[in-house]
């Protein structure tokens, strides 16, 4: 009973109170998203709060009311405590999270043993002792012996042969049954589509492996409170691991001027005709993502003459789960439309959450302009986040953003840089100005892209003077002029 009444005594109570405001304290200062004028703020707050509960539980004798208020002030003191311990884990969780997403230096290679979805091949072992075939015309020599090994590993008895033809042969071979399974890096199976189009649902994986690999920052860092700079978006088309590398479908090149608190948005056609940097040779932009992302940032650095400082990768799914995270978007429609998805959109500003928001930057077919509709909504989608994400409503919040986004978006930005402009955003609470643009040109169909040069693709050709006046938005802002 002595042991209880000590634990339970007015000093230890205060004492835990004051060392749980000291880690939160110390949690919020080394995460460096508040302010410095709102942490002294809080400094004080926090220890008024400690003064007050050391008055209000400091004991005088004989009177019993004081003893009642005594009791109560230790409840208060306790729960008190228990919030900002409670704080102290939402800070802490959402450090590590923006850990986790900033920084980027991996990337993910998917290999995987395909066999048609109708096939009664679902294992290794139901292809023992006959043969897979797999193509080596790409970027996957120094992965292929490690991961045919891995996979003999489980199934030794299997041949692996190589083809020299065209990549495209592989899904030819598996769809006539020449082969009944195929070895492949699915970030190229978007190649498959283009002659199958249904390639996605009509196979299946029967093994699969990855391999991380380092690279290397490509990051070129500025004071990103006080100078302009650029970041490539890229949505990826795939689903899961964000750092996998697949075909970059959503290109957009944000440029931020912290000074005159300007954002544009300038999006670039997926099927883009531009000299890809690791070939130096033509083709999709989309196809610059199947060398990973520093590879698309210098296609585009090349292409644009203008150093891109940062890159950030979300998927398909990460939209949806970033909607849903910041408790939907409003945006604006300019027509009435049904997606394939199934999904309904009506003239005029809407609530959305994740899933319809994805179905509204997903749907080109609806419309005449097909593409060109679509990127513009990509970019509506987009802003609207951005401004929810800038409100202060959400910047309070941001630790429960950044915990539902974890592996579904990662940038090579610090968290330092991320960290730094969450603070002055919070300081200043400022209204930036969004501005829309999009690089435009003419389709072709055409042979000879640096992926698959013996197949008949549709191709953008670049419009010179949409280069010229995308280029020359991009520059304005960076120094400091306003864009309409």
């Amino acid at each position: 009973m002595k042991v209880l009444k000590k634990v339970i005594s007015w000093p230890v109570v205060l004492t835990i109170q004051v060392l749980s405001s000291v880690a939160l304290l110390f949690l919020l200062f080394k995460l460096g998203v508040v302010p410095t004028k709102y942490m002294i703020i809080l400094v004080a707050a926090l220890a008024v709060l400690a003064l007050l509960m050391y008055f209000f539980m400091k004991p005088a004798k004989g009177k019993h009311a004081v003893n009642a208020r005594q009791s109560i002030g230790k409840i208060i003191s306790l729960v008190l405590s228990i919030v900002l311990l409670i704080g102290s884990v939402y800070v802490a969780k959402g450090s590590s999270t923006l850990n986790k997403i900033s920084g980027a230096d991996t990337k993910t290679v998917h290999y995987a043993i395909l066999v048609l979805k109708d096939s009664k091949i679902n294992s290794l072992s139901d292809i023992k002792n006959e043969s897979i075939e797999y193509n080596l015309q790409y970027d996957d020599k120094k992965d292929m012996n490690q991961i045919i090994a891995k996979a003999k590993q489980e199934q030794s008895s299997i041949s692996y042969d190589e083809t020299n033809d065209d990549y495209s042969k592989l899904a030819d071979d598996l769809y006539n049954n020449t082969v009944h399974a195929i070895l492949v890096n699915t970030a190229y199976n978007g190649m498959f589509e283009e002659t199958h189009e249904n390639f996605a649902n009509e196979t299946k994986e029967i093994w699969s492996y990855e391999v991380d690999t380092e690279v290397k920052s490509f990051a070129k860092d500025v004071d990103v409170t006080s100078k302009p700079f650029t970041i490539y978006i890229s949505g990826i088309d795939t689903y899961g691991k964000v750092s996998t590398v697949s075909r970059s479908d959503v290109n957009m090149i944000v440029t931020v001027n912290p000074k005159t608190k300007q954002i544009l948005m300038s999006s670039i056609p997926r099927d883009y005709y531009v000299t890809l940097a690791n070939k130096g040779k033509k083709d999709k932009l989309t196809h610059s993502g199947l060398a990973g992302p520093e590879n698309t940032v210098k296609t585009m650095d090349n292409f644009l003459g203008i150093d891109i400082n940062y890159y950030a990768r979300v998927n398909f799914t990460s939209l949806i789960t970033m909607v849903d995270a910041l408790g939907g978007i409003d945006l604006d429609s300019d027509s009435s439309f049904t997606a394939a998805s199934g999904d309904s959109f009506r003239k005029g500003v809407q609530h959305v959450n994740g899933k319809k928001a994805l179905a509204f930057a997903r749907e080109r077919h609806a419309f005449g302009g097909g593409d060109n509709m679509r990127v513009k909504h990509q970019q509506d989608v987009l802003m609207s986040m951005l401004k929810k994400m800038m409100s202060p409503a959400i910047i309070t919040n941001y630790t429960g953003v950044l915990n539902s986004i974890a592996g579904c978006f990662e940038t090579n930005m610090s968290s330092d840089n991320i960290t730094d402009l969450i603070q002055m955003q919070v300081n200043d609470m400022a209204q930036w100005t969004f501005t829309q643009k999009q690089f435009t040109g003419h389709g072709v169909m055409q042979t000879g892209g640096a992926y698959m040069p013996n197949t008949k693709l549709y191709y953008m050709i670049p419009d010179d003077s949409s280069v010229s006046e995308n280029i020359a938005a991009i520059k304005a802002v960076l120094n400091g002029q306003t864009v309409e």
